[in-house]
């Protein structure tokens, strides 16, 4: 309400831990401030699909302006869009990757079917489609939707995220790494898709050069287990630092501590991992199919890093030329620059700023 527009949020309570369950459902409870609606979900039902919440979503939103919707593939999504067509409410829908060619690799047989049966009719029907980035702009492109898209990058809680000195300091005493080494980063789930397989060579072609990899996250699929393995054969083990799941509020401290964050994914629809890394001066090296990538070579400072194809010998000489500029030359200025720039376009109150003014772009549409 502090600026002008009244947000009402409808969900489920699928998916979420029995010990973080909402304590009121299929009824309107106020969080920080926002008014939420969780409904419960059917539990004959494998997916987030609630009965309860298509019973009572007519009265819930009539009166609405807008509906912004994120529910590519899920059982819900039409009906809940017809039932706002049936009260001519604009629905702008979020596409979230979901319509990438990864996307569509997964299960086709069901997807594409599915897509021109049921999916493609109701994008079809938005008043606007919502992507965070120019790759995802491109991806439903190919599709031939005649919806118009609107770019609207995710916005991301920097409350925490900043330049921190004394952080940087700190936390690298504490994993033991003095400050004529480089510490590279890798942050977040450990899966196929982050391409964690293709670094490997790249660190073995540096063994020669000071350098350590700080490892943070869960490993969900055998990828971290495979990547550090593959270090041990080539004798690299002493330069990880393992660490597991880091509360997001304690990220800031390892971003500010390290140097430069490698993401080599196969598909990463944005990449919030590469803006709170951004927002405490650490530099990226990011592959063409992380989502923000193009964003960054068209707007961020030149010191962010590099987007480089999935080419190990890419990475290697860009890696190997980084490392020697590091050593000779790595000015905290330019990491304050970096970070500064960072908070100006991707926190949750720039994005919130561009986000109602995008609202009532779509709403003056006829």
């Amino acid at each position: 309400m502090q600026q002008g527009v009244e947000v009402d949020v409808i969900t489920t309570n699928f998916g979420i831990k029995p010990a973080d369950q909402p304590t009121a459902l299929n009824q309107a409870s106020l969080r920080n401030g926002v008014r939420v609606w969780y409904f419960q979900h059917d539990r004959d039902s494998k997916r987030a699909y609630s009965r309860e919440l298509l019973k009572q979503l007519p009265q819930v939103i009539c009166g609405a302006d807008l509906l912004h919707l994120s529910a590519i593939w899920q059982p819900l999504g039409p009906r809940i869009q017809k039932i706002a067509a049936q009260q001519n409410i604009k629905v702008f829908h979020s596409i979230r990757g979901a319509l990438s060619p990864f996307s569509f690799q997964q299960r086709p047989w069901l997807k594409w079917p599915y897509y021109w049966g049921v999916e493609r009719y109701w994008l079809n029907h938005c008043a606007a489609l919502h992507v965070t980035g120019i790759q995802e702009k491109n991806e439903i492109e190919r599709l031939h939707l005649t919806s118009p898209s609107h770019l609207l990058p995710n916005p991301i809680n920097l409350t925490d995220s900043y330049c921190n000195l004394e952080a940087r300091r700190l936390t690298r005493r504490g994993l033991e790494v003095d400050e004529k080494t480089p510490l590279l980063l890798i942050c977040g789930r450990q899966h196929y898709k982050k391409g964690l397989d293709r670094l490997p060579r790249l660190l073995q072609t540096m063994k020669d050069m000071r350098w350590k990899l700080l490892l943070i996250g869960t490993d969900e699929d055998g990828s971290g287990a495979a990547l550090k393995a593959k270090l041990h054969e080539v004798n690299l083990s002493h330069r990880i630092i393992d660490k597991p799941t880091i509360a997001a509020k304690d990220l800031s401290s390892f971003y500010n501590a390290s140097d430069l964050l490698l993401l080599p994914s196969r598909h990463e629809n944005f990449g919030n991992v590469v803006i709170e890394a951004l927002a405490c001066g650490c530099q990226v090296l990011i592959s063409p199919q992380t989502g923000v990538s193009e964003d960054l070579q068209m707007h961020a400072p030149r010191s962010y890093g590099a987007t480089l194809p999935l080419d190990s010998d890419h990475w290697v000489m860009w890696m190997r030329q980084w490392m020697q500029r590091w050593l000779s030359d790595n000015p905290w200025s330019s990491r304050e620059t970096l970070a500064r720039w960072t908070g100006e376009n991707y926190s949750q109150e720039a994005v919130a700023q561009r986000a109602i003014q995008l609202y009532h772009t779509i709403l003056e549409q006829k």
